[in-house]
């Protein structure tokens, strides 16, 4: 559903499209799904958030983040519910990289929710 949105709305203001991911550990279709959506890799920013650090699952959480490199992502781990706004937040400045060298006029920025509305 998220790759159909990025691939029919219509970016009226230059919008970065991200899809973020949150998982727990339980995604297993996530790669079959990028492979099939994103084979070429025209949705550059991921990201996997771990809510909850569970030792036995460190190979599997290694994997994930191979595989988010692989779709030129990024993978975060957030050790508690708690602390998944402030990481989140932390992410605007990824976001806001291309506009460093737009000029004045390109950092006058408004963050907002996404309104399926105006897709």
């Amino acid at each position: 559903f998220c790759f159909y949105l990025l691939q029919h709305s219509v970016s009226r203001a230059n919008c970065n499209k991200i899809i973020m991911l949150f998982t727990d550990g339980g995604e297993e279709r996530a790669q079959e799904i990028f492979h099939k959506y994103n084979e070429d890799k025209k949705v550059k920013i991921t990201r996997l958030i771990k809510l909850l650090k569970i030792k036995r699952l460190a190979i599997y959480y290694s994997k994930m983040a191979l595989f988010l490199f692989k779709f030129l992502g990024y993978y975060y781990e957030i050790p508690s519910i708690g602390a998944i706004r402030i990481n989140t937040q932390e992410y605007l400045d990824v976001l806001g990289r291309p506009m460093v060298l737009a000029g004045e006029k390109a950092k006058q920025v408004q963050w907002t929710n996404v309104y399926l509305d105006a897709l």
